[in-house]
């Protein structure tokens, strides 16, 4: 009887979810998986970036020689992920079964919007290494808003009167620039729509400062509350020794025991007061004390 409780996925599913689950992995696929991540999450945008490059009109035709030549790098990069995954797979029979929506994007450009959302779902994915330190999600983001921002702002000021946005490089400098909140303030947008862009920018610089900053001081507050919640080693060593060998018990005492007890103690002591007269007083001193005590 069969015991396999992954669930099942429909055919529409597998275009826009990670071929195979982190359980049904290797370790060697595993770590090939969350080491690719970031790679091919690059990769991805960068495909996007030739799409602008290749289709755009505003960005033709100076960009277009340089949109096919990313498109064949960032295709070369799929291929050779593929290859790996193949190679690390024990299962080679089912390779393609499993991995057929993948390769028909690989196959056919139009289609290869696909591997863009597989690399963006094996991101969120990686939780394990991810949510260790929560700035590394705003290192994607930030990758992404300046890359797409950047070409955005080229596609609006290329053509504007007065611009000096007028090549990507010069979009990408300034998208950094603007990010980090520094501006030089060497390049600026001229038309309304790139000045939208830059506050866009800029307030996903902000964000991501606010994520690192949060993340750090998230660290510190877990650390600290696991630290007291936390029992000392002594009080747990003691813990077990008495929980291995109890104290015996303490009798009760009643107000009349008590009392009598400390009747016997000042009996004893009155004893040994006279004693120490007799040893220590001199002979007169004692007749004269025997004489008061008798009288």
């Amino acid at each position: 009887m069969s015991t396999d409780t992954t669930p099942k996925r429909r055919w529409w599913q597998r275009f826009i979810a990670p071929p195979l689950p982190a359980s049904e992995m290797t370790p060697a696929q595993r770590r090939y998986d969350s080491f690719s991540s970031f790679p091919m999450f690059v990769a991805a945008m960068f495909w996007l970036l030739s799409t602008f490059f290749t289709w755009v009109p505003a960005l033709q035709p100076d960009y277009r020689q340089e949109g096919w030549q990313l498109s064949l790098i960032t295709w070369l990069i799929f291929a050779i992920d593929m290859l790996i995954r193949f190679i690390l797979d024990p299962k080679k029979s089912q390779f393609v079964k499993r991995y057929w929506p993948l390769l028909i994007a690989l196959a056919f450009p139009p289609l290869r919007i696909v591997l863009v959302i597989t690399a963006v779902l094996r991101v969120a994915r990686d939780r394990n290494a991810l949510t260790k330190i929560v700035g590394i999600y705003a290192v994607y983001g930030v990758l992404f808003v300046v890359l797409f921002g950047s070409v955005f702002t080229l596609i609006f000021e290329i053509d504007a009167p007065g611009a000096n946005i007028v090549s990507y490089g010069d979009a990408v400098w300034w998208g950094f620039v603007t990010v980090t909140t520094v501006g030089y303030g060497d390049f600026t947008p001229v038309t309304v729509a790139g000045r939208i862009v830059a506050v866009l920018i800029m307030f996903t610089g902000a964000a991501a400062v606010g994520a690192v900053t949060a993340a750090v001081a998230s660290r510190f507050i877990t650390g600290s509350s696991s630290s007291s919640a936390a029992p000392a080693p002594d009080d747990e060593n003691s813990q077990q020794s008495q929980t291995q060998h109890p104290s015996p018990a303490i009798p009760q005492v009643t107000l009349e025991q008590e009392e009598a007890t400390l009747e016997s103690l000042s009996q004893q002591i009155s004893a040994l007061q006279a004693k120490l007269d007799t040893i220590t007083l001199p002979a007169g001193s004692q007749a004269a004390t025997r004489a008061r005590d008798g009288e």
